[in-house]
């Protein structure tokens, strides 16, 4: 996965590190190379432990494969779990690191009747099909867990996404995941009706700027399942993270069978949605609470019918602190305070500032503030008492009419806002919340 200029194996070998399951790139050159998701560690890495790879392997159950592709096989951690479960399988690992050809092929030399071939190469290269016919004319299942980073965009990519038919759907090709390419990369490589499990970040399951992809995707494809995992599925971080499992099959399913895998309580039961709904999110909790709302007895409008006004505060981080006063931000919103209305003169005593800088947001008596990114932002819902707090660009301002200031308020904190807003977060590491979504929250009547 390196770019077109970064040719000498010695530098390869700097560039490039092991880890459970995936190759990823070292710190010294990734800045040029990649942007790395926040949440991941110094080296742009995500250690999946190793029940999340055997769970993936059982979500593929009645399968009989004869062969089984694991792209970026790295420890072989996924490799493992699919030979526990199908015996007599002949084996195919990829990846470009040499310490991982020298692992793998020792560990499973040790292993008694395993048919094992290797091949030392760039996973996401598009001269892959041309080395892997060359040992394999077939590919019947395949596995992977692909680095959750997004790498520096190259030719070869074009062909790989063209060849699994997402070219038309991508957003802007610099942004693009690598896990949405080792997703297209298997796709290419599998045989007609093989089947692939794949770990994929939230981003390509909830992010709107994968809308049109999510469509490609169900069109032609087979979804058979969509599996939320816990966020600590990761060693050393929360990472969002899901197991799809696709079949390369021209009979794509009517409804998509979601589920969500916590730890202590097991597997969820399906929630079965249809396609259209689908496209929208992958996500069960998305469609669970989704579900939940739409029973509801009660009579309910979108804030965003009832809103007055709801903007994003302007200052960036760097902007902040060149204020020589505080700005109010998410740090500022302790969970104790959801619901309450809180005198913020600290943060601004008057209009000055919006009256002489309209690039500057400020808030008011009356408004309500919703953290907009955080890992558990539907706890930080205040309201203004008093003072003109001017706000960071990680916070709604929220500015309705005065008789429905406290209704609002409260059921932004209720259990039921709160579930609702958690269903509408995305993000791998941080969540976030869209305008979009906050404009849908249900308001009762």
């Amino acid at each position: 996965m390196l770019p077109p200029e970064v040719n000498d194996q010695s530098a390869i070998e700097a560039i490039l590190t092991i880890n459970a399951n995936q190759t990823t790139y070292m710190t010294q050159i990734a800045p040029a190379i990649v942007k790395r998701n926040e949440g991941s560690d110094s080296l742009g890495r995500y250690y999946t432990k190793t029940d999340i790879g055997g769970l993936l392997i059982d979500q593929m159950a009645g399968l009989s494969p004869n062969r089984v592709l694991d792209l970026g096989a790295g420890a072989g951690t996924l490799s493992r779990a699919a030979l526990q479960r199908w015996k007599n399988i002949e084996l195919l690992t990829v990846d470009v690191d040499t310490a991982a050809r020298t692992h793998l092929r020792k560990l499973f030399k040790s292993t008694h009747g395993v048919k094992h071939s290797h091949i030392h190469a760039d996973a996401l290269s598009d001269r892959l099909p041309k080395l892997i016919s060359a040992r394999a004319n077939s590919i019947d299942a395949a596995v992977c867990n692909p680095p959750f980073i997004i790498p520096k965009w190259r030719k070869g990519f074009a062909q790989i996404v063209e060849d699994a038919g997402f070219s038309g759907c991508l957003p802007v090709l610099s942004e693009v995941d690598a896990a949405l390419l080792f997703l297209a990369q298997n796709l290419r490589l599998m045989s007609a009706n093989a089947t692939l499990g794949i770990i994929v970040p939230d981003s390509l399951i909830s992010a709107s700027k994968y809308r049109l992809f999510r469509q490609e995707l169900l069109q032609r494809y087979a979804i058979r399942k969509a599996i939320r995992l816990p966020r600590h599925s990761f060693q050393g971080t929360d990472a969002q993270a899901y197991i799809l499992v696709i079949s390369k099959d021209s009979a794509a399913t009517q409804q998509i069978p979601l589920q969500k895998f916590d730890v202590g309580s097991d597997m969820s039961s399906e929630l079965l949605v249809d396609v259209d709904a689908a496209i929208d999110r992958l996500d069960f909790d998305y469609h669970a609470h989704r579900g939940k709302t739409r029973s509801s007895k009660k009579s309910h409008i979108t804030l965003g019918s009832i809103a007055l006004d709801i903007k994003r505060g302007s200052l960036t981080s760097s902007e902040t602190r060149a204020f020589n006063f505080p700005v109010f931000h998410t740090t500022d919103m302790p969970v104790d305070l959801a619901g309450e209305w809180c005198d913020l003169r600290q943060f601004g005593k008057s209009q000055y500032h919006a009256s002489t800088d309209r690039h500057i947001v400020c808030a008011e008596p009356g408004d309500i503030l919703l953290a907009r990114v955080g890992r558990n932002l539907e706890h930080k819902v205040l309201g203004v008492a008093s003072g003109y707090p001017v706000l960071t660009d990680c916070v709604y301002r929220i500015r309705v009419p005065e008789k429905a200031q406290q209704k609002i308020l409260k059921q932004l904190i209720s259990s039921d806002g709160q579930a609702w807003l958690a269903s509408r977060c995305y993000g791998v590491s941080a969540k976030q919340l869209s305008k979009a979504d906050l404009l849908t929250f249900p308001v009762s009547v």
